[in-house]
């Protein structure tokens, strides 16, 4: 192999090394085929457009009838990355970080919402606009998936009682 060959080479390695990674730190994603659970259902979804290149918020109310699953991970096709996070309190400081699963209780609701679990949804795709739905699918630890379909809110959206959301004036 000459000196390019094994720079390319090296090049795909890495890249596929990295993509990996990338992959495996970012949660998984549903597999098209996979299923569509029939005890876990998502509603009220919502997501506060920003304009890029500052990630949006995702907010829904996962419905879990049957035992208890985990999400681990979340793709939408309008976006980019979709990575489950939650805020949490450190020493009176608001922290956001990444979460690899999220566990929805047996026979119980988890809602997210500001302040607590949520989506962050990074580059979005060109054309989105407030009033758009796009299609939120979650990957459960079983191997089936829940699809969810949110509505593109503004910026300054404060959620409402009920799930609701009330516009900030």
């Amino acid at each position: 192999m000459n000196h390019i060959g094994k720079i390319v080479g090296g090049l795909s390695a890495g890249l596929l090394l990295a993509t990996s990674a990338w992959a495996a730190d970012h949660g998984a994603a549903p597999a098209a085929d996979a299923p569509l659970s029939t005890t876990v259902k998502a509603s009220a979804c919502w997501i506060r457009q920003l304009p890029a290149p500052a990630p949006s918020g995702g907010f829904l109310v996962f419905q879990n009838t049957g035992d208890q699953v985990k999400l681990t991970g979340a793709h939408s096709p309008d976006y980019g990355h979709v990575m489950l996070h939650q805020t949490t309190e450190e020493n009176g400081m608001s922290k956001m970080s990444m979460v690899h699963q999220v566990a929805l209780p047996a026979a119980g609701q988890l809602e997210f919402k500001p302040g607590s679990y949520h989506m962050m949804l990074e580059q979005a795709r060109d054309g989105l606009k407030v009033g758009d739905h796009v299609q939120v699918d979650f990957a459960l630890d079983n191997g089936q998936r829940v699809t969810a379909q949110c509505e593109l809110k503004p910026a300054n959206t404060l959620p409402g009682k009920a799930g609701g959301h009330q516009m900030k004036h």
